[in-house]
């Protein structure tokens, strides 16, 4: 398995960690994310934000792990 390819879906993991454990800042204080908690509302905005957060945090632990590998060309 690369080191590259264990980096990225390490740091892809934690970021998207952090992002769940601050949602209610990324609502807040980004421009999207005032769009979309206008758009849904502030408590589907939270589950939809916590739902991108939690996908993009499983793959990067399946990229770390190799089970997911990228396109070789």
């Amino acid at each position: 398995m690369e080191p590259e390819q264990v980096f990225i879906g390490s740091a892809t993991a934690i970021l998207c960690l952090l992002g769940l454990w601050q949602n209610a800042w990324f609502l807040e204080h980004t421009r999207k994310g005032r769009r979309l908690a206008d758009r849904l509302g502030i408590r589907n905005a939270r589950w939809v934000v916590r739902g991108l957060f939690a996908a993009g945090a499983v793959f990067g632990v399946l990229l770390a792990a190799g089970v997911i590998n990228p396109v070789r060309w």
